[in-house]
């Protein structure tokens, strides 16, 4: 059973600190996982976003990278259309070698219309634009020198320099939702992750197409992990904490759905239909248990419990209540 730690770093402003001090608060929680035996950070990227949801995060997981010296660090996801492939593939070098090969690098394409034209790219490029950068990234991190010729990228002579820790290379996962999503991934990357379990049918269908090996299929019927999760003695009272919060965060999400219908978030009136769907999960410490052992019955060493403790610019003590709580009467449970 794996633990992981999932972060935005959204800081809205009904609830702003100082950045300074929210991200050196998030980086002592990141070192304190470390030590306490999480297995992976994942950290997500948005651009001009109000509550400052991060905008590069490669930064972020060098400053990660030289205050951990075990978790693994996953960016999910890099949004590659918007950058330049050869600053992506040195830069997420770098951290692998800061980290003493870390790294997990997973790329998307995008969806949200005010990125594109922030950036001043066409959004119908996306995928031209992933492909391209995807290969291009590959060929950094593998070859000593080589040239592209692209639609959108024309490079000579390329020699990158350093090569990441990891050989042959950090693994490449691509990230989207929708069919089209999966199989581009089938043929370019390491591994896919898309936003809803639904899209690794074609995932798993592309792979066999091109005679790769698809793996395992996925279990039937297996219990699907909610967009949050918290451990608490007292889930009522948590949940009165964090109602605002999680109300919060499904609603900024839900005004992305005009660019994508196939989120998992709309907009909703109120709280309560959120715990009710269990789309934000409180759990006591045994029903935490119970739900990670149905997740190993079914998923086997995939299995893992995701936390997401500065969810929608929740207090830092509120999530790391949860966390002790993860540490001290979860984790030993299922992993014994």
């Amino acid at each position: 059973m794996q633990f992981n730690l999932r972060y935005d770093l959204r800081n809205p402003p009904q609830w702003r600190i100082p950045f300074d001090e929210y991200y050196a608060r998030f980086l002592d929680q990141v070192a304190w996982a470390d030590e306490h035996g999480f297995a992976r950070v994942i950290l997500s990227e948005h651009h001009f976003v109000e509550d400052g949801y991060v905008p590069s995060i490669l930064p972020v997981a060098a400053a990660i990278a030289a205050r951990t010296s075990r978790i693994r660090i996953n960016l999910s996801l890099v949004l590659l259309p918007l950058k330049h492939p050869i600053q992506v593939a040195e830069d997420a070098a770098i951290v692998d070698i800061i980290s003493g090969g870390r790294l997990e690098l997973t790329v998307g394409g995008g969806y949200r219309r005010n990125e594109f034209e922030g950036y001043g790219i066409p959004r119908e490029e996306r995928a031209s634009r992933m492909e391209e950068g995807t290969e291009i990234i590959r060929l950094c991190w593998e070859e000593e020198e080589f040239s592209f010729q692209g639609r959108h990228w024309q490079l000579k002579n390329v020699r990158m320099m350093p090569k990441p820790v990891q050989k042959p290379r950090p693994p490449l996962i691509m990230g989207g939702n929708s069919a089209a999503a999966a199989r581009r991934a089938a043929r370019l990357a390491d591994a896919f992750s898309p936003a809803q379990p639904r899209w690794m049918a074609d995932y798993r269908s592309e792979l066999e197409k091109l005679g790769k090996d698809p793996g395992p299929p996925l279990p039937e019927n297996a219990p699907t992990s909610p967009l949050f999760l918290h451990v608490s003695r007292d889930p009522d009272a948590a949940w009165q904490r964090i109602a605002p919060h999680a109300l919060y965060e499904m609603n900024e999400y839900g005004k992305y759905a005009v660019d994508d219908p196939n989120l998992p978030y709309e907009p909703v009136s109120g709280s309560d239909a959120l715990r009710s769907a269990a789309a934000y999960s409180i759990l006591t410490p045994d029903e935490a248990v119970a739900f990670g052992k149905r997740l190993q019955e079914a998923m086997g060493p995939a299995a893992g419990l995701g936390f997401h403790p500065l969810m929608g610019g929740m207090p830092l003590e509120l999530g790391q209540e949860s966390l002790d709580l993860v540490v001290s009467e979860v984790m030993p449970r299922l992993r014994d």
